[in-house]
């Protein structure tokens, strides 16, 4: 016989561990219609005009631009090299700013890129050094009457400055960069404080950031930050990062606003079962996202940030013979075909399974990604009789599976993976996941 205590004992075990492994859909709960929050990326843009056809944008769903003509060689290198290699720059961005908004995707504009840090060296003037911001001045005085001149306020984004906690980017003192926070960009969108490090409250950029913008009511209308790191990192998780920023906003008493995580996911991660994981998250936050773009010189400004690859070459970037990469199919899918209302989410406990699903008039979808792990994991359904279905039965799943491991690869579209049929009872379906590579998406669809 086993004591009351064991069993109740026994039982917290084997539903921690159901819970560590078990992502839920509520059916009962919804949060809106689609938005394709995870849309974006960073540069991915040919700067000529309609060089990549329209429909790789459309069917994409494309949210959100980003870009400053970074890494474009002489007479293009910004703002420190003179005004006509400023003017390169400054083309470069207008271009990829007019194409995005052509699709109705709203832009981030990169001064940082504008200015030349790519091209920096121990003679380069940085904004604020020895105390004279006068430089500095002129250049967002000439940038953004070069704007206005050129329509391009409209769905604007001023990014202060992108990772000044990394040298690559900024090379002086963390308060030259904080008093660039004091400059007057002209009522445009602001966001910040774009780090590469994660909300923490040990990270001395982002307390003084926190302190010195409370402190002169320079509040951004984003918040914006990066996560890129290790898929282990406890920190590179929005699940993780969002609660530890909504506790730093309430310590320094600054209010909610729109979170941007303007570029995410590792490279390792760019394969279809990582794009459906962090779709899975940003939507679950309400977060928007720019995937990061890890590429160079003419191929950083092609490609979509590896949502495309080409037929004969994808690094010739004269070539327009575009051909979709493995994770293209999986914005497609959630561009096109998921639409309705989402439905409310739970990620798995170990945080390595994660879902997104929607709800409508004829089926409901699910889109389901691992974060570049191996393992069994399952899928709970709750409230099925929300959707007009009954308590128990049987309900046939329709399987979609998107492969693919290499950012060159061409996949034209996802695969079906058959039709199985699942018995429910008492209101909620569970079916499991098994995942034999770390790579497939998967997208479950049934009908209501």
């Amino acid at each position: 016989m086993i004591r009351s205590g064991i069993l109740t004992a026994l039982l917290a075990t084997s539903l921690a561990a159901a819970d560590n492994i078990t992502a839920t859909v509520n059916l009962a709960v919804t949060k809106g219609s689609p938005e394709h929050l995870a849309s974006g990326f960073i540069y991915g843009i040919p700067d000529t005009p309609n060089f990549i056809p329209d429909h790789w944008y459309t069917d994409m769903g494309f949210r959100y631009g980003r870009a400053g003509g970074a890494q474009l060689e002489a007479p293009n290198r910004g703002w420190i090299w003179g005004l006509k290699e400023y003017k390169g720059r400054l083309a470069s961005t207008l271009s990829n700013y007019d194409t995005s908004r052509k699709y109705g995707a709203d832009f981030i504009i990169l001064p940082h890129d504008i200015w030349g840090t790519d091209h920096a060296n121990s003679s380069t003037v940085w904004p604020g050094d020895n105390g004279d911001w006068t430089n500095y001045d002129l250049f967002i005085r000439t940038l953004m009457a070069d704007l206005k001149a050129n329509h391009a306020l409209e769905g604007l984004v001023w990014d202060i400055w992108n990772e000044p906690d990394l040298t690559a980017f900024w090379v002086r003192s963390q308060q030259q960069w904080l008093d660039l926070e004091d400059k007057d960009f002209d009522k445009v969108q602001i966001s910040g404080p774009t780090l590469a490090g994660s909300p923490q409250t040990d990270n001395s950029w982002w307390t003084n950031w926190l302190s010195q913008v409370a402190g002169n009511k320079t509040i951004p209308d984003q918040y914006a930050y990066h996560l890129e790191g290790s898929s282990t990192d406890y920190y590179d998780d929005l699940q993780n990062t969002n609660v530890t920023l909504s506790a730093m906003l309430k310590t320094y008493k600054l209010p909610s606003r729109q979170v941007n995580i303007n570029e995410y996911a590792n490279f390792a991660e760019q394969i279809p079962a990582g794009a459906a994981w962090w779709i899975s998250r940003l939507e679950r936050y309400n977060t928007l996202g720019l995937r990061g773009n890890w590429q160079s010189l003419c191929v950083l400004h092609d490609l979509f940030a590896n949502l495309l690859t080409k037929v004969v070459d994808p690094t010739v970037c004269t070539e327009t013979d575009y051909a979709s990469a493995p994770e293209y199919q999986v914005y497609k899918y959630y561009n096109l075909n998921m639409t309705g209302e989402r439905a409310n989410t739970t990620g798995t406990g170990d945080r390595l399974m994660d879902v997104y699903a929607t709800i409508d008039k004829d089926k409901v979808r699910i889109l389901c990604g691992v974060r570049i792990t191996e393992g069994t994991w399952q899928i709970t359904v709750d409230n099925m009789s929300a959707v007009g279905l009954p308590k128990s039965g049987t309900i046939d799943i329709q399987t979609w599976g998107f492969a693919g491991t290499d950012v060159w690869e061409e996949v034209d579209s996802y695969s079906d993976r058959g039709i199985v049929s699942h018995t429910y009872s008492g209101n909620t379906l569970t079916f499991p996941i098994y995942q034999t590579d770390t790579s497939t998406a998967w997208a479950f669809e049934f009908a209501r």
